[in-house]
């Protein structure tokens, strides 16, 4: 009889042993996960801070040509120079060199090492434009183009919002650019505008601004048989080097044809101006300017082949250590975004961060 009341008894306490287990498990893994995603809020604040205010190592890897992954020993986006101390000013140069269509990419393995992340962690950056400005060309004939100003957030139409555009097209007659006089709208309810200008030419490139309680955003628009798109490294180098052209594919450049579109604050609207330049030719794909304008938003060139050449400073990047990936929705991940400027146009930077161990 003892005997089978001892057993009983060590019944009762292995299974209150086990149920107290159990249950302290349970208590504290909500702690645990909180406690964990406060590490990686704090891990990612960090982060966001030193790829937005660092300006790397070299501080000019952006606009140098010379300088590849190989050669960085910090990464950062900052713009750095003498005139520049603002917080959250990035170089155009170093955006779009995290672009994996241009010909000097930084692979984001060696951003990871930079940044020391190791196999803990995986990161992906998308920056994007403040307001989504679309263009659509309605009628070819009359150049009439419908503007659109949206904001990121849900799509929701701008309403007042104020559009600047001037066209600049291939001349046949002159076999020269040139341009038409500046257009002004505002966005209706819908947050669209037309604007119309007075020219057949096929082969064109609209560049239109739009600006909402001065937040600014810059587009470049091309249509036509004869477009291709090109890279341009040096926009604010300020360390006395030329700037470089780079082709995506070979051609050769009218010397004394190629024009820099300067985008100035003018009144309620803006002024879109071009300087022509000339372009010394360095091999079949890459040329060199020896100065871009600090307010410039593209370059035009035009080939002796008929072909309107277009490199825009606009930047709309998806950038990840897992490429491919869209959908961030990890189980433990954070998400952070910041407004910066990139030539003096208002961008979305969101940084999301997730752990890869545990």
């Amino acid at each position: 009889m003892h005997t089978y009341e001892y057993l009983f008894a060590a019944i009762i306490i292995v299974a209150i042993l086990l149920s107290s287990s159990t249950m302290i498990g349970t208590i504290s893994e909500p702690s645990r996960s909180t406690s964990e995603k406060e590490q990686l809020k704090v891990a990612a604040q960090k982060l966001i801070a030193q790829i937005l205010l660092d300006p790397g190592d070299p501080s000019d890897w952006g606009s140098n040509v010379d300088i590849n992954e190989s050669y960085l020993k910090a990464f950062g986006l900052a713009k750095h120079g003498e005139t520049t101390r603002e917080a959250y000013v990035l170089d155009p140069d170093k955006v779009l060199r995290l672009d994996n269509n241009n010909p000097l990419p930084t692979s984001p393995s060696s951003v990871i090492n930079m940044l020391n992340l190791g196999n803990d962690y995986g990161f992906a950056l998308r920056i994007y434009p403040a307001l989504t400005l679309s263009i659509n060309l309605t009628d070819p004939n009359s150049a009439r183009y419908e503007v659109s100003v949206n904001s990121e957030y849900g799509g929701l139409p701008i309403v007042g919002a104020r559009v600047t555009a001037k066209l600049y097209y291939y001349n046949v007659s002159t076999q020269e650019i040139s341009s038409t006089n500046l257009m002004f709208n505002n966005t209706t309810y819908d947050g669209k505008c037309t604007l119309s200008f007075n020219t057949t030419a096929e082969t064109k490139t609209l560049i239109a601004v739009a600006d909402y309680y001065r937040i600014r955003v810059v587009k470049a628009f091309s249509t036509g048989p004869n477009v291709a798109t090109a890279h341009l490294f040096g926009w604010e180098n300020g360390f006395g080097r030329p700037s470089y052209l780079i082709l995506n594919e070979p051609c050769n450049i009218s010397r004394n044809n190629t024009h820099e579109i300067i985008v100035e604050k003018m009144g309620e609207g803006y002024m879109i101006e071009n300087v022509t330049y000339n372009l010394t030719q360095m091999d079949d794909r890459k040329f060199s300017l020896t100065y871009v304008e600090p307010s410039a938003a593209a370059v035009l060139a035009f080939s002796e082949d008929a072909k309107l050449i277009l490199a825009s400073r606009e930047a709309n990047i998806t950038y990840s250590s897992i490429p491919g990936i869209v959908d961030w929705s990890f189980p433990f991940a954070y998400s952070i975004e910041r407004t910066v400027l990139i030539g003096g146009c208002a961008y979305i930077v969101r940084l999301y961060l997730w752990r890869m161990s545990w």
